[in-house]
C-alpha cells in the first residue's frame, strides 16, 4: 500500500495466493523501511508474486465514495448529515444494491458514507452529475480513466472504473496535504492546486529542495480544506475491525480516517487510511483477478492497514479550518437546515456553501382532532376544534422501508371519514417497477414465461389498492401490496387505485 502526506510513505503489495501474507517477515520489512519503502508479498514464481499490483489498474469498489461526499459538501448540494434515499433503484437497467441487499428507506449522508451504502451514493452521484465527478477524479490524480464519462455513468461510484493503488492512495494523501497546507497562508488565496499530485520518492535526510512547481496560490482547489476536514471527520467514525473496535477508550489509540472497498466478485479488497502525517493504502487480491469468497476490504485489507499504522510514529490529527466553515442549526431527524416545523434540532459545522441548501422538506404542519387520532381540515371541522402538530413525513417508498428499521417513526394519521382528503401529501406509490424501466421476466425450468412481482406501498396500514395492467383489472390487495403477473414482451401500463379514488399510473417495458 502507498502512503504519502508530507512526502513520507510505506508501500506494501499483498496477494492472497503468495506466501507470507501479513506475516512477521513483511512486518519487519515495514518497520525497517526508510521514509519510503515497498514490500512485496514474497519472492517466487509459483503464484505471480512478481506482478506490480501497485501500478496495476483494479476495480475501485467503494474506495472513491469519500471524494463524492467531499464534492457534494463543496457545492452545497448537501450537508454532512442530509438525509439520503436508500430505496430500490433502477436507472436504464442499472440496479445497484447495498452489500447487505437491504434498504433503510432514508439514511443520513455521513452514516451512509461510514456504512459504505451503495444506493445513497448513486443518488448523490446522480444529483452531482457523473460527468463532473469524472473530471474531479482526473484532477485529484486518477490516471486510468481512459474511457469517456458516459462509458462509466453512475457505476463510477461503485467500482465501474479502474484505478491503481498508487493513484488512489496519492489522491487521499493529496486531499490531506491540501488541508494541512491551508493554514500556511494567511491571505485570501490559501490553495495550491498542485498539492494534488502523485506520490514520489525523496532521499531520507536529504537537504535537496524538491521543486513542486506549486508557487502560485489560488482561492480554491479541487477539494476545499473544509470539505476535506468534514470528510475525514466522518471517516474517523468507520467501524474498526477486531481489537481496534473500542479504540476511543484507549489513550494511545490513533486517530485514523479510513475507508474500505470491495470489487464485484470479491476480486479486490481495498483499505486506505490517513491522519495528518501519513496515508496508508492496502490492496489485497490475486494478480490474475481471480475472486475469493470473503475477500472484502474490511476482512482482508483493513487488518493490514491498522498493523501498518501501529508501526508508524506519531498520532497527529487535522486542524479544523473554521475560517471556511460556519456552525448552523439543523433538523435532528433530516439533517437539513431547520424549517419552522422542525421541533428537534442540532448544530453542525458545515462548508459555507452549505448555507444555500434548502430547509427541511420532510416536516409539515398538519391539523388533528383533539384526541389526535385523525387528520382534519376546515371542510369538516371548525378551527377551534383542531390541534396543530408538526409531523415528520417521508415519501411513501422511503417510509415503507424506514418504518421497518425505525420503530419510532409515526405514520400520518388518516383523515376522518367526513373529511375530504386534499391529498397535499401523496398517500401511495409504486415500489416496483420504476417509471419507464425496462425489466426482464425470467423463464421457468420448463421454458414457460415466469412471473414478475409488482409492489406498491400505502401510508394507511390497511388500505385497499386495486391493480390494473393495460386497462385490465388484475387483483385487490390490502395491507401487503404485491401481485405476481406474467406480462408479455413490450410496453405495459400499470395503474393502481386506492379506495379514496387516488390513481397512480406508469409505463414499463418487458424486454
Amino acid at each position: 500500500a502507498a502512503g504519502v502526506v508530507d512526502d513520507q510513505c510505506v508501500v506494501i503489495d499483498v496477494q492472497l495466493a503468495g506466501p507470507g501474507v501479513g506475516d512477521a517477515g513483511n512486518r519487519q520489512s515495514v518497520e525497517g523501511a526508510a521514509s519510503c519503502g515497498i514490500v512485496g508479498s514474497g519472492a517466487g514464481a509459483n503464484h505471480e508474486e512478481s506482478v506490480d499490483i501497485i501500478t496495476s489498474p483494479r476495480s475501485t469498489g467503494s474506495i472513491l465514495k469519500p471524494f463524492l461526499y467531499a464534492a457534494m459538501l463543496d457545492e452545497g448540494k448537501m450537508l454532512p448529515r442530509t438525509l439520503q434515499p436508500d430505496i430500490p433503484l433502477v436507472i436504464n437497467g442499472f440496479a445497484p444494491q447495498n452489500f447487505s441487499k437491504e434498504h433503510d428507506g432514508a439514511v443520513l449522508a455521513d452514516r451512509a458514507l461510514i456504512r459504505s451504502l451503495n444506493i445513497p451514493a448513486v443518488f448523490e452521484l446522480r444529483d452531482y452529475r457523473y460527468e463532473k465527478f469524472y473530471e474531479l477524479l482526473k484532477n485529484v490524480g486518477l490516471t486510468t480513466l481512459h474511457q469517456p464519462a458516459d462509458h462509466y455513468g453512475l457505476s463510477l461510484i461503485l467500482g465501474g472504473a479502474e484505478a491503481t493503488l498508487w493513484d488512489i492512495t496519492g489522491a487521499y494523501a493529496s486531499m490531506a496535504r491540501t488541508l494541512n497546507n491551508f493554514f500556511e497562508h494567511p491571505g485570501k488565496n490559501k490553495y495550491r492546486r498542485t498539492d494534488f499530485h502523485a506520490p514520489y520518492f525523496v532521499e531520507v535526510d536529504s537537504t535537496k529542495q524538491v521543486d513542486d512547481n506549486n508557487n502560485g496560490l489560488e482561492e480554491t482547489s479541487h477539494i476545499s480544506a473544509s470539505a476535506a476536514y468534514l470528510t475525514f471527520a466522518a471517516l474517523q467514525e468507520v467501524y474498526r475491525p477486531g481489537e481496534q473496535t473500542g479504540w476511543r477508550y484507549f489513550n494511545n489509540a490513533k486517530h485514523i480516517a479510513w475507508k474500505t472497498g470491495t470489487s464485484h466478485g470479491f476480486r479486490d479488497g481495498w483499505a486506505v487510511g490517513l491522519n495528518a502525517e501519513y496515508a496508508v493504502g492496502v490492496w489485497v487480491g490475486n494478480a490474475d483477478g481471480e475472486g475469493r469468497p470473503g475477500l472484502t476490504g474490511t476482512e482482508t485489507a483493513a487488518p493490514i492497514l491498522f498493523d501498518v499504522f501501529s508501526l508508524l510514529p506519531g498520532n497527529a490529527w487535522f486542524s479544523e479550518p473554521k475560517t471556511e466553515m460556519v456552525e448552523i442549526p439543523i433538523c435532528a431527524k433530516s439533517g437539513y437546515r431547520i424549517s419552522s416545523f422542525c421541533e428537534s434540532t442540532d448544530t453542525v459545522w458545515v462548508v459555507k456553501a452549505g448555507l444555500q441548501t434548502a430547509a427541511c422538506p420532510f416536516h409539515k404542519k398538519i391539523h388533528l382532532s383533539k384526541d389526535k387520532r385523525y387528520q382534519l381540515n376546515s371542510g369538516c371541522e371548525q378551527l377551534m376544534n383542531m390541534v396543530d402538530a408538526n409531523w415528520f413525513v417521508l415519501p411513501p417508498v422511503q417510509e415503507y422501508y424506514y418504518r421497518i428499521k425505525n420503530s419510532s417513526y409515526r405514520p400520518l394519521p388518516t383523515f376522518r371519514n367526513d373529511c375530504v382528503d386534499p391529498r397535499s401529501i401523496i398517500a401511495m406509490d409504486i415500489i416496483y417497477p420504476k417509471p419507464n424501466s425496462k425489466i426482464v421476466v425470467p423463464r421457468e425450468l420448463d421454458g414457460s414465461i415466469g412471473n414478475t412481482v409488482l409492489e406498491a406501498t400505502h401510508r394507511t396500514a390497511n388500505a385497499t389498492i386495486y391493480w390494473h395492467l393495460d386497462g385490465e383489472f388484475k387483483q385487490v390487495t390490502r395491507g401487503l401490496h404485491k401481485i405476481a403477473v406474467h406480462p408479455a414482451k413490450g410496453k405495459h401500463t400499470l395503474t393502481i387505485v386506492d379506495e379514496k379514488g387516488d390513481v397512480i399510473e406508469q409505463v414499463f417495458e418487458v424486454m
